[in-house]
């Protein structure tokens, strides 16, 4: 099978194309892994670097947005006439800009369209309607099969599309796997005598990180020997300039293993908003399969996506935003050290095959009905 994969370079406050982050990054890499000629075309929004590179079979290239690069990948992208190089599947991932581009590379060269709707697009920052145009509702109408990150999202938009599968956001277990305590907290010169909680990604106000840091205030005021790890971008608005809280910045994805392994309890302290729960949060997966107690809210992102280790922690889920709540599941979960299970058939490969056995079953059903 040819696929052309055509995805954002940046997102989540990662790079696709350096860090191989991801599920724009993984799908078409084991993809091309299982024998198939994928070909993987980056959009870079933020940068003006271009480049290609080649990981075993897969081909990557990356272009700035609108810069003569850009355009000459997208000529070359919509060559109709080139019948006998036509992809057979055109995939877009990112947001509903790059799922537009997607959808007309795809007409274009007579190929299918998957639309890979990973978040809900529409509530981004630079989501725009038209007068008369919706890009989203177009797009989830007129892909062939669109895949989602987040069960409430497929079952909120599953009535508009042709065909619909949950392609969750996987963890690559070579990575993310139980290792040293001691040694990860040597790495990052963290003390071996206190109880570490840790919070890595972005630090927007619904994740919640705010509310975290005064419950492990609380904690501290308590008496409990607790230091507070963080990993992301600051945010001015939540004070972090505290003696029990240790930001470790912006760590690179490659640090993130040996991070989270430094902590006693990995915490998703998120709030309930419409844009916190219709997400698929890469770290939790990332959080249980190092192998340490996860503390959380109960939030749809967690009931939803990872329905059974909400069980196995149902007690422990503390209310979201109630900041005397988290504390004291908190303090239950430093006591109790209650670890999840980990979720069945989450590494990218079987998640990259299992979406190429949906989009043959979706292929043979649309013959089907054609005959």
């Amino acid at each position: 099978m040819r696929i052309r994969f055509i995805g954002k370079r940046y997102y989540t406050n990662r790079d696709a194309y350096s860090e191989r982050f991801g599920r724009i990054y993984q799908l078409p890499y084991w993809w091309a892994r299982a024998g198939h000629e994928v070909d993987l075309w980056l959009i870079d929004y933020h940068s003006r670097e271009a480049g290609v590179t080649q990981d075993g079979s897969l081909h990557v290239e990356t272009t700035p947005l609108l810069r003569w690069r850009f355009i000459v990948r997208l000529v070359s992208a919509c060559r109709f006439w080139r019948r006998s190089r036509r992809p057979d599947v055109v995939v877009a991932s990112g947001d509903c800009y790059i799922g537009l581009l997607g959808y007309l590379v795809a007409r274009l060269r007579g190929a299918r369209f998957v639309f890979d709707m990973y978040d809900r697009y529409d509530l981004f920052a630079s989501y725009r309607k038209l007068p008369g145009f919706d890009p989203q509702t177009f797009l989830l109408r007129r892909a062939d099969i669109v895949c989602f990150a987040s069960a409430s999202v497929r079952e909120k938009y599953r009535g508009l599309a042709r065909a619909t599968c949950l392609v969750p956001n996987g963890v690559d277990t070579t990575r993310f796997r139980p290792s040293s305590m001691s040694d990860s907290r040597e790495q990052f010169e963290l003390p071996q005598d206190k109880i570490l909680v840790g919070y890595f990604g972005s630090m927007e106000p619904d994740r919640g990180v705010g509310d975290l840091v005064a419950a492990v205030g609380r904690l501290v005021d308590d008496g409990v020997n607790v230091i507070l790890v963080i990993g992301g971008r600051a945010n001015p608005d939540i004070k972090i300039d505290q003696p029990w809280v240790r930001h470790l910045g912006n760590l690179d994805f490659e640090q993130m293993p040996a991070a989270l392994s430094c902590c006693d309890i990995l915490a998703l302290p998120y709030r309930q908003s419409e844009f916190m729960d219709s997400g698929a949060s890469c770290k939790i997966a990332e959080y249980i399969a190092v192998g340490r107690p996860v503390f959380a809210t109960r939030t749809s992102n967690l009931v939803n996506n990872f329905p059974e280790q909400a069980l196995e922690l149902d007690d422990l889920l503390a209310n979201p935003g109630d900041v005397a709540d988290i504390s004291r599941c908190l303090h239950a979960q430093i006591a109790e050290r209650r670890i999840a299970s980990m979720p069945g058939n989450m590494e990218w490969q079987t998640i990259a095959e299992t979406l190429l056995v949906n989009l043959e079953a979706e292929r043979t059903s649309r013959e089907g009905a054609k005959s």
